[in-house]
């Protein structure tokens, strides 16, 4: 938009120049009106935003044509020439920064087994569409374990999964939701749940009525490619904040093996966009590199917005490819002994509540198919970016050099063509040698912009 409003006052300001230069030789020399138009003409094409109009459109055209063997697309083409005015880029974390390989590390029960535990949390999570419901219902999908079908579920952003099973309300998801629900937990699951966060682990609470049953821990490492593209950006002076719905000990686990000094946890959407536009208020230039389903909000709020191919996402491998092969997963996998007693869940939700429960669709919240980010980068993800950004920033000299062609044809021409250096007895510069030198500088422009 400032683009926009930029050449539509340069053009305002050349027409309104030409015109003034035009009205003085028709007045103080009593010019015919078709020699004041001519000078009208001279002057308006030397100081028209048309030079650099065309030199903006070659030098993103250069990019673009840099780009065209890889995956990387571009649905603005003015993002990529303003991707060099970026000075912050801000990162969700999962399938952003991790390998997108969710499985299970830790099955923490309390009062039940291990496998009722999964079993549990999976029944809720059988329809929900965060990449953690996934892993827990096909992993007890594996092991073999009887899921319950629930009545309703509903979805929360950045919290948890709720499902009404046997009238019973069941809850998958973060210690701070179970406790605003007023669900117990216990001190040894919550002093349990700090040391998974610490070590790199995702704790999700399962709960079933007014008690915490467990803790499924999950996890999702980070892939080694990011941090080298990392260390990267931070070599070419960019700032890094890590906006993440994690818990606070995971984010900052993740922060300090990636060494991001400004990391941001427990967000919801709403909450990543409101820290992207604080930062834009402290006159901060922010790209947000996320999930383009998962990440609109804080998308939409940057300056540009990077969709980074979810690792969640990848197009499904070979069977024996598919199987994990952490310890602790494989072991999990093999499940307990299936002599194990089912423990009965007492339901404790009146009937009324159930009514109004079951009459709440599962859902995922200011979500829209149609969102398409600015920039999406390849199957590569942040090496990609990297690339991306060495491209863009070798066509910046060109720009530069573009600019000041520009400006010295605007110093030259616009006097010339308004009679301020009385050529030809003070008759200004005749305007088809205006257009001449014009098109010989659009010429030099674009030659400038493609060359390597």
């Amino acid at each position: 938009m400032k683009k926009v409003f930029s050449t539509f006052s340069h053009f305002i300001a050349g027409v309104a120049l030409a015109t003034a230069v035009a009205v003085y030789w028709y007045m103080a020399d009593a010019v015919s009106v078709e020699t004041a138009s001519e000078i009208f003409l001279g002057v308006f094409l030397a100081a028209s935003p048309i030079p650099f109009l065309i030199s903006h459109w070659a030098i993103a055209l250069r990019i673009k044509r840099s780009l065209r063997d890889s995956g990387v697309t571009c649905s603005r083409m003015n993002a990529l020439t303003e991707l060099l005015h970026v000075d912050t880029i801000a990162f969700n974390r999962n399938g952003t920064l991790t390998e997108g390989s969710v499985f299970i590390s830790a099955l923490v029960p309390e009062g039940m087994t291990q496998g009722s535990l999964l079993a549990l949390a999976a029944s809720a999570e059988r329809e929900a569409s965060h990449p953690y419901a996934h892993a827990l219902y096909d992993t007890a999908v594996q092991r073999g374990l009887h899921l319950q079908r629930h009545s309703a579920a509903r979805e929360t952003e950045s919290f948890g999964v709720e499902a009404l099973i046997a009238r019973t309300p069941v809850r998958v998801g973060k210690k701070e939701w179970l406790q605003e629900e007023n669900i117990e937990i216990s001190a040894a699951l919550l002093t349990r749940a700090d040391q998974l966060a610490t070590s790199g682990q995702t704790p999700l609470f399962v709960s079933s009525s007014k008690y915490a049953r467990g803790i499924i821990a999950v996890r999702d490492d980070v892939r080694a490619e990011v941090r080298r593209a990392l260390n990267a950006l931070k070599e070419r002076g960019l700032s890094l904040i890590l906006l993440t719905g994690e818990t606070k000990r995971l984010a900052n686990a993740t922060g300090k093996e990636l060494r991001i000094s400004e990391v941001r946890s427990d967000l919801t959407g709403v909450d990543k966009a409101r820290e992207i536009r604080l930062l834009q208020s402290r006159g901060a230039v922010v790209a947000m590199v996320g999930d383009p389903t998962a990440d609109q909000a804080a998308m939409r709020a940057a300056d540009i917005s990077i969709g980074c191919p979810s690792a969640y996402e990848k197009p499904p491998a070979d069977e024996a490819d598919e199987m994990p092969h952490d310890p602790l997963h494989e072991e999990l996998l093999r499940g307990p002994d299936s002599t194990e007693d089912e423990p009965s869940i007492e339901p404790l939700m009146p009937p009324e509540d159930v009514a109004y429960f079951e009459s709440q669709a599962l859902r995922n919240q200011g979500r829209s198919a149609n969102f398409v980010p600015d920039i999406t980068l390849d199957a590569a993800g942040l090496p990609s970016l990297v690339s991306l950004w060495d491209t863009c920033n070798a066509a910046r000299t060109r720009a530069k050099q573009n600019r000041w062609l520009g400006i010295l044809f605007l110093l030259l021409f616009v006097p010339a063509a308004a009679g301020a250096f009385e050529f030809y007895g003070g008759v200004p510069l005749p305007y088809p040698f205006v257009t001449g030198a014009l098109v010989l500088l659009l010429v030099m422009l674009i030659a400038n912009a493609f060359r390597e």
